[in-house]
């Protein structure tokens, strides 16, 4: 029965498992350890998830979904030929998919998972994310914040790696013993700040700040509107598809600019050509309005740790959108220095989940991490407003960035006359008005007959490191206790109505993976034969029909072997044209149709 833990992304997903001493990646069944965080049906009705799903999306977008993980703990629904499916439940759907993968990797059952979600993801959306690992038949006991994962990989790697190298390890220990870290998790859909302070083998995350609605896509979409002002389009007339096709167009040109100065956007419609260029100055003008609440979001995380800009030692980037050199210009103009993403920053997240892993099987090699978390709302009750209104006011109990696990008691008395009973409404948020906030549940609480003021409870606030708010009340005359523990202020799922909605998940139509493997490959070839031409169009003909060949053999592992063979190149011809970097030396390799046999 193995744990492992999960990087559940807008854009794509992760999996990791602390594995003979050290975190390894779980790859999928073609050897990528990234998976699109994509649901789609096909035209037969089959569910599709990951590689299949996203080039299902570029067909046929009207019968697929994406981005959902922004609308988790909402009552939103995604509908698809005629199906609906909410978030929780799409999500579940991409987690059986790294639970499936995991099996196969590690050749055991998996049970459980630790799961990241982003630093400012608030009470629903955090049990959504839970349910859906229910759903997944998966148990999620911990979640961790996605920016104190990438912290954990950056201090394990630097901090306890040198450990290792004992004529490195005196010179380290002066050098990464103390820090002050701010790690900026900009992936597909969020965007998270935290401020770590680092001592020897202490992680504490000090502050959290985030927008759950800023991530890579609002930069696609942006750009994609820019594309259409300028050649006279209007980006509101436009249909799914259309919109879907510029979208995907503008995030090739912005990956490109990873790896070129600049690029030419295209696209065809009706028969007309249109084009603009892209460079990293020009992505960063046309996005001000996205790099300014990226400032906002900064300026804050900073200020609640009591910090200034210039305190902060090491500037740490993760998520995959953190590669644009857009955002790096940014972040160094802020910074007044030189940042940029170090290696790998798609995986530090996944990493650290993996290293959570190692600490909570508690392994030798970690037992030594003492990592803490921060709250990131404030949570607080309603209690009687200064004004006449009779909304009340917010009594804040624990304010955001207080240390977990946390414990807080406050005495409160009636404000009516002959008050028979004491209702504690509990919130998350931050506004002074508490119907602005989340309200997260309530615990109502009988008290003997008394003039206002004169009667009152002490009323209790335990949050773990788990997100679980308990909440207890005690009556100062007559010692009576009530309490109740609150996760979510969204209708909570009873066992059996979990256990049904796992069976309506599970019935519907999936194709076998070797299928939906297959079904990847050759949509992504078709596309690729399609947007390519010359050698490059020779060479996917040649890799379509090398994958045919071996499709037909009927030998399970000749197609496992050439199916992965396949997808990577595919994926190589893919981001080649995406930056324009096309070497003719990559058409050179010929495929063996005997190799398998």
């Amino acid at each position: 029965m193995a744990v492992i833990g999960i990087d559940l992304g807008t854009t794509n997903s992760l999996a990791a498992v602390w594995k003979d001493g050290k975190v390894c990646l779980v790859p999928d069944e073609s050897g990528n350890y990234m998976t699109p965080s994509i649901v789609a049906l096909d035209s037969e009705g089959n569910l599709l998830t990951g590689y299949a799903a996203r080039e299902e999306e570029l067909l046929a977008p009207e019968r697929c979904a994406s981005n959902f993980k922004r609308f988790m703990g909402t009552d939103k629904c995604y509908r698809m030929a005629g199906r609906e499916f909410r978030p929780e439940e799409l999500s579940a759907l991409v987690l059986k998919k790294m639970k499936a993968a995991a099996e196969d990797f590690l050749g055991e059952e998996v049970t459980e998972a630790v799961i990241s979600v982003p630093a400012y993801f608030n009470s629903d959306q955090r049990y959504a994310t839970k349910l859906a690992a229910e759903l997944a038949g998966i148990v999620c006991e911990r979640i961790i914040n996605e920016p104190s994962a990438a912290a954990l990989t950056a201090r394990q790697e630097e901090f306890f790696g040198q450990k290792e190298k004992d004529a490195l390890w005196k010179e380290a220990e002066e050098e990464a013993s103390e820090q002050c870290l701010l790690v900026f998790d900009f992936g597909g859909g969020t965007l998270d700040v935290s401020i770590v302070d680092c001592f020897e083998n202490i992680v504490e995350i000090t502050a959290i700040a985030g927008d759950n609605h800023l991530g890579g896509t609002d930069f696609d979409e942006a750009v994609a509107v820019a594309f259409c002002a300028e050649n006279q389009l209007d980006w509101g007339a436009l249909g799914k598809r259309e919109k879907t096709e510029l979208c995907f167009e503008a995030r090739r040109c912005k990956e490109a600019l990873s790896a070129q100065e600049a690029v030419t956007m295209t696209y065809r419609r009706n028969g007309e050509c249109f084009g603009m260029e892209l460079t990293s100055e020009k992505l960063f003008s046309l996005a001000q309005g996205l790099f300014r609440r990226m400032k906002n979001i900064i300026s804050r995380a900073v200020s609640d740790a009591g910090r200034q800009l210039c305190d902060i030692t090491q500037v740490l980037l993760a998520g995959g959108s953190s590669h644009m050199p857009a955002v790096q210009i940014f972040l160094s103009r802020l910074f007044g220095r030189n940042i940029t993403a170090g290696n790998w920053p798609d995986f530090l997240v996944a990493k650290g989940i993996g290293i959570y892993v190692g600490i909570k099987e508690r392994q030798e090699e970690l037992k030594d991490i003492l990592m803490t978390d921060v709250c990131p709302f404030s949570l607080g009750l309603q209690v009687q407003g200064d004004f006449e209104d009779g909304k009340g006011k917010m009594c804040m109990m624990i304010e955001r960035n207080n240390t977990l696990p946390c414990r807080v008691t406050k005495y409160f008395v009636t404000a009516t006359e002959f008050q028979e009973e004491i209702c504690i409404k509990v919130y998350q948020g931050e506004s002074y008005h508490p119907e602005q906030n989340l309200k997260i549940g309530e615990l109502c609480f009988p008290i003997p007959k008394a003039p206002a003021g004169k009667e009152g409870v002490f009323v209790t606030f335990a949050y773990n490191i788990n997100g679980i708010l308990e909440v207890s009340a005690v009556s100062n005359s007559t010692g009576q206790e009530r309490s109740t523990t609150l996760v979510s202020g969204l209708r909570q799922l009873s066992p059996g109505q979990l256990s049904e909605k796992r069976e309506w998940l599970d019935a519907q139509q999936h194709l076998l993976r070797e299928e939906e493997e297959r079904k990847a490959i050759l949509s992504m070839a078709d596309r690729l034969f399609a947007e390519t031409s010359g050698q490059a169009r020779a060479y996917v003909e040649q890799i379509i029909e090398y994958y045919n060949y071996a499709w037909k053999s009927k030998s399970p592992i000749w197609i496992r072997k050439a199916g992965k063979k396949v997808l990577q190149k595919l994926l190589a011809v893919d981001m080649r044209m995406r930056q324009s970097m096309f070497d003719e030396g990559m058409f050179e390799e010929e495929f063996d149709p005997e190799e398998g046999e």
